[in-house]
Parts: structure tokens; sequence; C-alpha cells
């Protein structure tokens, strides 16, 4: 019999109480729980275990929720793990500067589990996604003005993420923002997102696939209209 592992997600709160709170949930749903009280012991359990998600209170004394997510998505083990903020922030330029940092999306405060529960499965689940072909343009790089960024062409995509072709790719790791101009409705999708693998022309990684990069989606302006896109082609090629 096969043996399931259960997704590891670590939970950082200053409050004993929500820890308690959230713990009892995940648990609930079968997750494997670690709780840390600050964001110092938190980088700490990041660094030397390797978790599938991170659950991360915003305001908390000495390190606040931000400044946590900057220093473990330094980490190797961390680079692409979501982490989600727990938050009931209104400031818009706060909200930003967490999506710069790496926060996959925000919870609001006080937490119900069916709301914790919808969040998970698409978090954990899109990063399984299978990937669709699909010839789409994309603007992306690191400028402001989108009309200054380079154009390229996906060779597949997935609500996890991308791969684009392109004889130039930018290194690993590296945040870039992407403008996707679906062909339907002349919708345009912003979103942000790293690259998560390089495929060369000397050595690639994929011999299936064209020299390129894979992009991992963080942050998704206009998913649900990204989402009706992928389901209404999914079946094609």
């Amino acid at each position: 019999m096969a043996i399931i592992m259960k997704k590891k997600i670590l939970v950082v709160d200053d409050s004993p109480f929500m820890l308690k709170v959230i713990e009892d949930m995940l648990t609930n749903l079968s997750y494997e729980v670690t709780t840390v009280d600050s964001g110092r012991l938190a980088c700490q359990k990041a660094e030397s275990t390797r978790f599938d998600m991170i659950i991360s209170d915003m305001n908390m004394p000495v390190m606040d929720g931000i400044e946590f997510t900057r220093q473990i998505k330094k980490y190797p083990s961390c680079k692409f793990v979501p982490v989600v903020m727990l938050s009931s922030e209104q400031n818009e330029d706060k909200i930003s500067e967490a999506r710069k940092v790496g926060i996959s999306t925000f919870l609001s405060k006080p937490l119900n589990e069916k709301q914790l529960k919808t969040i998970l499965q698409i978090t954990l689940n899109k990063r399984r996604t299978p990937r669709m072909p699909f010839r789409l343009e994309v603007s992306y790089g690191e400028d402001e003005v989108l009309s200054d960024y380079t154009v390229s062409v996906t060779f597949n995509l997935s609500a996890g993420g991308l791969f684009l072709e392109t004889n130039n790719p930018l290194p690993l790791g590296e945040a870039l923002k992407l403008k996707l101009e679906l062909p339907e409705n002349n919708c345009v999708v912003h979103c942000e997102g790293c690259v998560a693998w390089v495929n060369s022309t000397t050595s690639p990684i994929r011999s299936d696939h064209p020299a390129g990069m894979g992009v991992e989606f963080l942050y998704i302006e206009e998913e649900r209209f990204f989402q009706d896109f992928l389901q209404r082609n999914s079946g094609k090629r």
C-alpha cells in the first residue's frame, strides 16, 4: 500500500491563541503542522526544514511578516514555497510591498476553516497543475512601463506558471512582471512571478522543450479571467 505523505505547513504568529486555532484547523484538514511564535524562530525552521506552505501573520513584533518573508526567500529551500499572509491590513502600500517580497495570497482575520481550506486547495494544487501547450504572447521584465518589456511566446502554461521561449532567459530566481494578452475579448492579465528553471541551448534540462525559462506565478491580478481562459482551452492543441 502506498504511503501518502502529509503536506508540511509552517505557521508563524505571535498570538498563542491564533497559533492554536490555526494548528487545530490544519490538523483537522490532515496537514502536518509546525507552529512558532516569532519571525526569528520561523526563519530557523524554514532554513532547516522543507515546507510545502508557510502561513504568517503580518503584524508581529521585532520581525513582521513582510520582513520574515523577505528573509526566507533568500533560502534555496524557500524560494518557491508559497507564503500566505494573515492580515486585516487595508494599507495599499503595505499590501503592495508584501506582494513584492513574494506573498502568494492574503487571508483575512478572523479566520474560518472553510476559507482556509479553499486557499490551501487553490495554492497547493495549482503548483501541481499540468501545463497546457499553448502559444500566447507575453511581455515581461522589471520596468514599470509595459511598452518597454521584452516580448516572448509561451510554450506551455498553467494556473501555476508558464514556460517562455527565449534564447536570453533571465537568471534563476529572478523576479519579473508579466503581461499576458489573452486572445479572447481583448483581455489582458497582469501577474508577477519568478524564474523557476532555465532550459539552455547548450545543455538543456528538458530536450522536449525549446530554449527558454520556466516561470512560477507568485501573483495574478486577474486570476478569475485567467482560470476561465485555461478551462475553455484545456482540450485544444
